[in-house]
């Protein structure tokens, strides 16, 4: 009964999952000619995420600018599983592509204030950030995290997009979290979609689990 229960829920959940993939699709259609919406939806076989980082400049000629990133997962099975976590930081960028940052993190088990710096590279076929930080407690955590993205042109209207996403947070004890994010797929009009293949490790001594499914994002750059 307990197996069949489970079939059941994990099968809801499937559905959930497939019926806001397609929502968000239909929305981000529609919105295809207005302001560009900075959120990634994936699923996958066992888990759901939504993804959301947003780096800006106060104005054009700002040094000053923040970011958010924020990350849902939503388990299949075992909702003890789901996750969120949320950066909100004021970035200073005292050389070009060079910037320091301030603010915020929320995980597991609450608000962290942390310092940390980031290394940026923008342009139209490639991105980069390089991000570590440092949660500012009597044990500290750290975070290395990084976004490398390159989207070449294959014809006037479409684009192959490749984005390759790294996490690794650990404390005095090891590793609490890393994942390596693949996304492979194309853009049009400003849209992405295609395959997602997540592998994630936590605690210190971690096995990888792997998540495979489709993504649709919006560009936020």
């Amino acid at each position: 009964m307990d197996n069949t229960n489970s079939y059941q829920r994990k099968t809801t959940m499937k559905n959930i999952a497939f019926q806001l993939s397609i929502a968000v699709l239909l929305f981000m259609a529609q919105r295809v000619d207005s302001q560009p919406i900075p959120v990634e939806l994936m699923t996958g076989s066992r888990y759901l995420t939504v993804n959301l980082v947003v780096s800006k400049s106060f104005t054009e000629t700002s040094k000053f600018g923040f970011f958010h990133m924020n990350t849902i997962g939503v388990d299949y099975d075992n909702k003890e599983e789901n996750d969120f976590s949320m950066q909100d930081l004021l970035t200073y960028e005292p050389l070009n592509n060079f910037r320091l940052t301030g603010g915020a993190f929320y995980g597991k088990p609450g608000f962290k204030p942390t310092l940390g710096m980031q290394y940026l590279v923008t342009g139209k076929k490639l991105f980069i950030l390089i991000a570590p930080r440092v949660n500012i407690e009597s044990d500290p955590a750290y975070d290395f995290f990084e976004i490398v993205q390159f989207k070449p042109a294959l014809s006037e209207k479409i684009k192959l997009y490749t984005r390759l996403q790294l996490l690794n947070l650990f404390d005095s004890g090891g590793n609490i979290k890393s994942y390596q994010w693949l996304r492979m797929g194309l853009e049009v009009k400003e849209i992405q979609f295609g395959l997602a293949f997540n592998f994630d490790e936590f605690g210190p001594n971690p096995k990888v689990q792997y998540n495979a499914g489709l993504f649709i994002r919006r560009e936020i750059f």
